[in-house]
């Protein structure tokens, strides 16, 4: 007997990454924190394993008065937090465009609206097949029609080919589509497009767009801080000049750029050739907003404000977390490369990969060493933002031994 509707009813599962990571806890608790290894949820973590939380943004908090953090913010957003928010994000590469920033309850929120207000009930939603779990979830809730395709060539370059050919299937009884890229800093993968995948991405839309078919690109960048420096945000000029039909959001969130994952702040930025697309997007936006969560957290979105007012704190902190970051993605590829275990490219982001068919089995054993990684259907997703240098060594050598062993 069910008490709740159709659409509604799911089977009953565990969230994977934090079922995970809820056995490396008891693990610790257990055994002591320096004999675990704690590979599996995305979030940084000092040397020790404590959560990092910058002093720049926890410090605005703490002084900021209890009835400001109390009270409502407006529906879609600060004023100043949604300009921040465009700031923050672009800095130096705007593209030439119209745009607008609404407030989400971080990335997830942007994807969220996203997906709903831009594909109808059975218009298919498309992903690379190395994607981050909700996406599906999010579409299975809308009656969405979630479809992936081969995100890699055998050399491990965007599958143009593929993505192409999934668009024109889709719309072959369709007239709109959805497009998800998490990129820069892939999740599960650390890959980034480059400058001439995304000529081709945009070209691939374009044409499309052009043809008459309503397509939207969602532009998953929860990891951008991480996937480069001064380089990885150029790719954001390329949507100047969009054909009206081809429309672009931009899913940011504060979770990882300020290390701020349970304040659910974030924002869906429209991006459009057309002012009266955006106008639409925004209203639709902030309906959505209304009926869903009805509006965003609103300390951290005063707290970006500020931060955009009184950047260089924040700027050098985030900065050491980077270099943190990429030292710890050296060590991994250098021991990978010894070890002759083969990973997917490395950009940027939180995680590294290593395909293979025997993932679950693995990770399996792994875990009777007290070691927690998250396994999945192509592979095995390593979190080195939560695991120091001398862990990632014997991580890498025990995750070694069992590819050659099992």
């Amino acid at each position: 007997m069910s008490m709740t509707i159709k659409k509604a009813t799911w089977p009953i599962a565990k969230d994977l990454a934090f079922d995970i990571n809820n056995k490396a806890n008891a693990a610790i608790e257990k055994y002591g924190r320096e004999n675990v290894i704690n590979a599996a949820l995305g979030t940084l973590a000092d040397d020790s394993g404590k959560i990092i939380a910058l002093d720049s943004v926890y410090d605005r908090l703490s002084q900021m008065d209890r009835s400001i953090i109390a009270s409502y913010a407006p529906i879609e957003g600060e004023d100043g937090f949604r300009e921040a928010v465009l700031d923050s994000l672009f800095e130096n590469h705007r593209p030439k465009a119209f745009m607008t920033a609404i407030s989400t309850p971080g990335g997830t929120g942007a994807i969220r609206s996203g997906v709903f207000t831009y594909a109808d009930e059975g218009d298919p939603v498309l992903s690379h097949d190395y994607y981050w779990g909700p996406y599906k979830k999010i579409c299975d809730e809308f009656g969405r029609d979630f479809i992936t395709y081969n995100f890699f060539t055998d050399d491990y370059k965007f599958d143009i080919e593929a993505y192409k050919a999934a668009m024109a299937k889709a719309l072959e009884n369709k007239d709109r589509l959805v497009s998800i890229i998490n990129s820069p800093g892939n999740n599960p993968t650390g890959y980034s497009l480059s400058d001439d995948e995304w000529d081709e991405v945009i070209k691939a839309c374009q044409d499309l767009a052009i043809a008459g078919k309503k397509i939207t690109l969602i532009v998953d960048v929860a990891y951008i801080e991480y996937a480069g420096s001064g380089k990885q945000k150029e790719f954001f000029e390329k949507f100047t000049g969009l054909d009206p039909n081809f429309f672009v959001i931009v899913a940011y969130s504060m979770s990882k750029s300020h290390t701020a994952y349970g304040l659910r702040s974030g924002a869906a930025i429209g991006i459009s050739s057309k002012k009266e697309i955006i106008d639409e997007f925004e209203n639709s936006l902030a309906h959505s907003a209304r009926c869903n969560w009805s509006n965003g957290v609103h300390a951290p979105q005063l707290i970006l404000k500020d931060l955009e007012n009184d950047k260089d704190g924040y700027k050098k902190e985030l900065e050491n977390l980077r270099l943190m970051l990429e030292k710890r993605a050296e060590i991994f590829v250098r021991e990978a490369k010894a070890k002759k275990l083969a990973m997917i490219p490395y950009f940027g982001g939180f995680f590294t990969f290593i395909p293979t068919d025997k993932a679950f089995e693995i990770a399996e054993n792994l875990e009777k060493e007290n070691i927690f990684t998250i396994p999945q259907a192509k592979g095995i997703r390593v979190a080195i933002c939560a695991t120091n240098e001398k862990d990632i060594i014997k991580l890498v050598d025990r995750l070694s031994y069992f590819m050659a062993n099992l």
